[in-house]
């Protein structure tokens, strides 16, 4: 029967690979379903999207190595997180602001799946920014977490915005 730590490790290897394969999977996705009519509004919405799911499976995978190897030199990976704080937030704001101008600028997107693709990825973008650096959003993959929400305990910090918090000294 395998430990908790086992248990641990199997989910992070499994949390890394999920956002890895998100990175490329989504951005063909979304090219895919607008039949490759897709404008500089999306590309610039996929953007910080594709960079916060980087991030998140460059954690996933330092904590994952942390847990196996404890000589894993985990500061140097939460340092570089640290710094792609305010660039990646720089992008996001970006995309954003780009996006709303798209909305009311007639002739900016290639058509409908291009808003809706651009709309998507700013708003995963955002979510996942929100999902690591602060706030724990995902709740539906893990029992314990899932039935925290459910009891109306808030939301909690994010993993990764706790390990900053240490980094930082705070």
């Amino acid at each position: 029967m395998p430990n908790a730590a086992d248990k641990l490790k199997r989910r992070l290897s499994g949390y890394w690979k999920m956002e890895a394969g998100n990175v490329l999977l989504l951005p063909v996705f979304l090219l895919f379903l607008s039949k490759g009519n897709l404008g500089w509004v999306s590309a610039l919405c996929i953007i910080p999207m594709s960079v916060m799911l980087a991030i998140g499976a460059y954690y996933w995978r330092a904590k994952l190595k942390r847990l196996e190897h404890h000589s894993y030199r985990f500061s140097d990976a939460i340092s570089l997180i640290a710094r792609l704080q305010w660039p990646v937030l720089g992008l996001i704001l970006i995309a954003c602001l780009g996006l709303c101008f798209a909305w009311v600028t007639p002739g900016l997107f290639t058509g409908d799946w291009d808003k809706g693709a651009a709309t998507f990825a700013a708003i995963m973008a955002v979510l996942e920014y929100v999902n690591y650096y602060h706030r724990q959003l995902q709740h539906f993959d893990h029992n314990e977490d899932f039935q925290r929400l459910l009891s109306g305990n808030g939301l909690r910090p994010s993993q990764m915005a706790k390990d900053l918090k240490i980094y930082h000294g705070r």
